[in-house]
Parts: structure tokens; C-alpha cells; sequence
């Protein structure tokens, strides 16, 4: 019986050593990685957001009954261009860039 027991013992110790080993194992290959930072580049805009903004047309022969249409327009295109602004911001937002127009 006393060989069995310094058997186990023996077999005990081995073990344990072989844990303690791998475990050690375990925690110098996670102490040595660097972290390696890669430039990425931002998504460029969408072509419609930054095209020119329509201007209105002004006809060479115009009353004044004409204006308010013309007015019309003009307002139209602005509202146009600042709704490409806004969109421009909210990209520009989501990036975490700070963009003020």
C-alpha cells in the first residue's frame, strides 16, 4: 500500500506542476502583444450632398407678375442647399468629427 500511496503522491505533484506550467504558459503569451493602431480612411460624402446648389432661372423678358414664382424657386433651392448642409453635418457627426457650417 505504501508504494500506491508514494505512487499517487508522485503522480499528484507531477500534475500539479504540469498545471501550474501551462497556466504560467498561459499568461506570459498574453502579457507580450502590443496593440498596433491602423489608419483608416473616412467614407468619402455622397456626390449629391456636395454637388452645386440649382439656381433659379430669370428669363430676360419678366414683369413683375413673374417674382413671386421666381422668389418661389429661389427659396426652394436654398431650403435644398441646407438640407445638404444638414446632412453633411450629421455625417460628419457620425464620424465624430466636429464639422460647424
Amino acid at each position: 500500500m505504501s508504494k500506491l500511496r508514494l505512487l499517487s503522491k508522485q503522480c499528484s505533484k507531477t500534475m500539479s506542476a504540469l498545471i501550474l506550467l501551462c497556466l504560467m504558459m498561459l499568461l506570459t503569451g498574453c502579457g507580450t502583444t502590443k496593440e498596433k493602431l491602423i489608419p483608416v480612411q473616412p467614407v468619402p460624402l455622397p456626390p449629391q450632398l456636395t454637388a452645386d446648389c440649382p439656381q433659379p432661372d430669370i428669363p430676360e423678358k419678366m414683369d413683375w407678375g413673374d417674382m413671386p414664382q421666381l422668389l418661389v424657386d429661389a427659396m426652394n433651392s436654398i431650403a435644398k442647399c441646407n438640407l445638404d448642409k444638414k446632412a453633411i453635418r450629421e455625417i460628419e457627426a457620425s464620424r465624430g468629427g466636429l464639422l460647424s457650417l
